[in-house]
């Protein structure tokens, strides 16, 4: 093997291993770690989106149920044989919505935060799905929520929003002090106005 070839494989390795962010390791203390307070909210999250799904399903079964009876968009069908069809669309309509939404729900239901002397994280279950780097990020409070911008932000595809990536933990009891701990480990304190 060369010199060539063993710097390319290492950097092969080194870009691999940045995929997704590491466990906290050698030199890396905890300072804070926490999870959502507020049960209220995910049961009013789901409520919310069983209500959304309900009312797809009766639009989507509104729209199709007088050509069953025929039409000149869907000719004359067979009853019997069309219901299952129209069925399988329609539960296939929904799955496609609702799924991605779901998924994203539940992540950010059961997602865990921590604050260390270098990053802050979020995880799911043994995995991190979100790392900011604390020195030279952003950070600010707004209401119960810490949000943590930077340049070099990963996210998991479950947390991210249609804004700019940032991490958020959201709804902690002690936000302030997760916000002055990350300014003490280098972060930079910005106003808590909503951008």
């Amino acid at each position: 093997m060369t010199a060539g070839e063993a710097t390319s494989a290492g950097i092969g390795h080194a870009a691999a291993s940045r995929l997704r962010p590491q466990h906290p390791g050698e030199g890396e203390t905890i300072l804070w770690q926490g999870v959502a307070r507020s049960a209220r909210l995910r049961l009013l999250e789901f409520v919310s989106f069983a209500l959304l799904l309900g009312l797809l399903s009766w639009l989507a079964l509104a729209l199709v149920g007088p050509h069953l009876g025929g039409s000149e968009f869907a000719g004359t069908p067979d009853a019997p044989s069309a219901v299952p069809m129209i069925l399988g669309m329609t539960l296939g309509m929904l799955l496609i919505i609702a799924l991605p939404v779901w998924l994203r729900a539940s992540a950010r239901g059961r997602a865990a935060y921590m604050l260390t002397n270098r990053r802050a994280l979020i995880w799911l279950g043994n995995r991190v799905v979100g790392e900011a780097i604390l020195f030279g990020s952003r950070v600010r409070v707004v209401e119960d929520t810490v949000e943590f911008a930077a340049s070099n932000v990963w996210l998991d595809w479950r947390l991210r929003d249609q804004g700019p990536d940032c991490i958020r933990f959201e709804h902690i009891s002690d936000a302030e002090d997760v916000a002055n701990l990350a300014e003490a480990q280098g972060a930079r304190r910005v106003p808590g106005t909503p951008e």
